[in-house]
């Protein structure tokens, strides 16, 4: 039996909202997939939320510094 542990870890940021465009979504998306352990990321534009699912621990860090990449700032995790 093979068992894989998922996580979900959602953080709370500015600059991000229903008036982003296509191309900046796909910013956020792009830096965050290139984080060593994230294997999803959903973000909420209502609620300025980024969810990142992950497949083992993942450099909090990182993460971090993938979202300030894309031009969002973390208020919250």
């Amino acid at each position: 039996m093979i068992t894989v542990a998922y996580s979900l870890v959602t953080y709370h940021v500015s600059g991000l909202s229903t008036e982003c465009c296509e191309h900046c979504l796909a910013s956020v998306r792009s830096e965050l997939i290139l984080v060593p352990g994230v294997v999803g990321v959903d973000l909420n534009l209502e609620e300025s939320k980024i969810s990142i699912l992950t497949d083992g621990p993942v450099d909090d860090g990182r993460v971090k510094e993938a979202i300030a990449a894309a031009g969002c700032d973390v208020l919250s995790s």
